[in-house]
């Protein structure tokens, strides 16, 4: 029987053992680069999350410091156009409204009605209780005005113990003489300081747009006016504008 030849078993076997070690790294290579691959792209994916999480916080930053800045801009506005200490709207931002509501009551040919009241006794709770006293009873009084008018109304304070009412769509005169009741017997009851009662009245006078005026100015002058002819006749009680004040 014929016998292999030992020499070419030898490199068939070496052979065989060069191609087992180059598959064996072509596999190791191809493990490694997929590896690599993979850690790439886990890396690639946290930089993506972690860039996400980043803008969110950005976003949320750029969110907060909006939304502060619109609250300073709101504060700011409010101040320009609201009494201090009462909070009621002032002399600029009444005579905005003022105007704005005759327009539309042009428009809609209806009424509207000025109702100018400067408190009485008030110069006494200054004197006989001080200043702090004064101040409580000027914010009680703006809360009482708010509360004797209806939303539409403005309700708003001209300095010192002068305050100013717009009433929108009154039907007549009459209305704005009703809301004037209301708001004298809202101001005759007691105000409760600390362990103190302080009394206040009020003299109001009142300008019918278009009745008396299609100006601003001379509804308020005429309120005023009106206002002042019950203060000379007896005070705590109202008096609508006449050609004769």
């Amino acid at each position: 029987m014929k016998q292999d030849n030992p020499v070419i078993k030898t490199g068939n076997t070496k052979e065989f053992q060069r191609h087992l070690l180059e598959k064996s790294l072509a596999m190791r290579a191809q493990a490694y680069q997929a590896h690599t691959k993979a850690k790439l792209l886990t890396q690639a994916v946290m930089q993506i999350e972690n860039s996400k999480k980043n803008l969110q916080t950005l976003n949320d930053t750029l969110v907060y410091e909006i939304g502060v800045r619109k609250q300073a801009e709101e504060k700011i506005l409010h101040m320009a156009s609201h009494d201090n200490l009462t909070g009621l709207p002032n002399r600029p931002l009444f005579k905005d409204r003022l105007e704005t509501a005759q327009r539309l009551a042009v428009r809609n040919r209806g009424k509207l009605a000025v109702l100018f009241i400067d408190l009485d006794g008030f110069k006494a709770v200054n004197d006989n209780l001080g200043h702090k006293a004064g101040d409580i009873v000027l914010q009680e009084v703006a809360k009482r005005l708010r509360e004797s008018v209806r939303d539409s109304d403005t309700a708003a304070r001209m300095g010192g113990d002068e305050f100013i009412i717009l009433l929108n769509g009154i039907e007549c005169s009459g209305d704005a003489g009703v809301v004037a009741e209301k708001i004298l017997a809202a101001l005759k009851k007691p105000i409760l300081l600390e362990g103190q009662i302080a009394k206040v009245g009020a003299s109001i006078g009142i300008a019918i747009f278009p009745d008396h005026s299609h100006d601003s100015e001379k509804l308020i002058s005429y309120a005023d006016g009106a206002m002042y002819e019950i203060k000379k006749s007896g005070k705590n009680a109202y008096a609508f504008h006449t050609s004769g004040f």
